[in-house]
């Protein structure tokens, strides 16, 4: 999907869309996300993962597929709404690994899914403007291509991952998953990912519109520094953070490194030249991929497997919330107060969210795991 992601401006224009309108295909993706990935997450819980990823990736292969043959805006637009009902590939593939990892090689784990993606993110642009040599519609039917071999993948390669029995007991309900949100933990840190998922969607949605108005770069450096700022996630997700999860508990990490995050999203915004901005940047992309893995794992750890998918899936449609708000707010700081004034309220809310991991949501975690401790029979201990 990344190979398309960029072209799509480009491929829009040629049935006439104006910029408004390009605003508004980037918005129904996340827009679909929002309502999908709970339950879609949901779903795996009760008839197992491999199933629901079918759905998914099946909805991505139909999505690209109407992609490449549109010939019209409202097939364009419907092309990308499918893909957002259906894709919730993330969630499962977490609640997948969640599922047959122990918690201490958890976040390892997890830190490799987004070191996957983070890959995609990279070379998907590249090859997509490659293959858009030969028209816009080629990238959109050679990922369709790969969404399928995925899906024969997934029919005779991956193994099944049954449901436990407890989940076929739990109503597929809204009330339901309503509920488990509504814990004292969960609800805490649902509210710690709303406010770190605004400060950290906002830099990375804007973060070209700083570079062009503060530091007067080109595109092609622009493109550069992402690319930078991707092979240091890349870095993180994939190596270090099952190095630093070995010494220290998610918990740990997050109250620690918040404050850094923090701290360098303020200084970023004030960088004088290039050189400057690699600095900042460098400590600031490690600590916010430590941050981002400790918390989805923080999650698998707070809920049962019963609940795992259409929790995790309500966590990560927070992220699609935020790419929607996000970029309209940090286009009216840049607009009305100016560039340098973007990392100030970035670094405010992730601070804010740091507080709130403090203050409320590790009491109430730490009573969790003082009671599942206490459930552990004496004999196992």
């Amino acid at each position: 999907m990344h190979f398309i992601i960029s072209l799509l401006p480009y491929y829009v224009k040629q049935f006439g869309a104006g910029d408004f309108m390009i605003g508004l295909l980037s918005m129904v993706y996340p827009v679909g996300q929002i309502f999908a990935a709970p339950l879609i997450g949901r779903l795996s819980d009760k008839v197992g993962r491999k199933k629901a990823l079918l759905l998914s990736v099946g909805g991505t292969f139909v999505s690209l597929l109407t992609l490449g043959f549109a010939k019209s805006l409202v097939v364009i637009f419907m092309a990308r709404l499918i893909d957002g009902l259906t894709g919730g590939n993330i969630t499962i593939a977490q609640s997948y690994i969640s599922d047959f990892t122990g918690e201490k090689e958890r976040s390892k784990n997890l830190g490799l899914i987004g070191a996957a993606f983070g890959l995609g993110f990279i070379l998907g642009p590249a090859i997509g403007g490659f293959l858009s040599r030969w028209g816009f519609s080629v990238p959109a039917l050679f990922a369709a291509g790969l969404s399928f071999i995925n899906l024969i993948n997934i029919v005779f390669l991956l193994p099944e991952s049954k449901p436990v029995k407890e989940s076929k007991r739990v109503p597929f309900t809204f009330e339901e998953l309503k509920n488990t949100i509504s814990t004292p933990h969960i609800s805490s840190l649902l509210f710690v990912k709303f406010f770190y998922s605004l400060g950290f969607t906002m830099f990375e949605s804007t973060f070209a519109l700083f570079i062009m108005r503060k530091l007067e770069l080109p595109l092609s450096t622009t493109s550069y520094v992402l690319a930078y700022v991707g092979l240091v996630l890349v870095f993180t997700q994939g190596f270090l953070v099952g190095k630093v999860t070995k010494k220290y508990e998610e918990s740990k990490i997050v109250q620690i490194l918040v404050w850094i995050a923090a701290s360098f999203l303020v200084l970023y915004s004030f960088s004088p030249n290039i050189a400057t901005l690699l600095l900042f940047l460098t400590p600031l992309s490690i600590s916010s991929a430590l941050i981002g893995v400790s918390l989805s794992t923080l999650v698998t750890k707070s809920v049962g497997k019963d609940k795992l998918g259409g929790t995790l899936g309500v966590f990560n449609s927070v992220d699609s919330l935020m790419r929607i708000i996000s970029p309209l707010v940090g286009g009216a700081i840049i607009q009305y107060l100016g560039p340098s004034f973007l990392g100030i309220f970035e670094g405010a809310f992730v601070l804010i969210g740091g507080l709130i991991f403090i203050t409320l949501f590790i009491p109430r975690y730490s009573e969790l795991v003082s009671k599942q401790f206490q459930r552990i029979p004496e004999n196992v201990l």
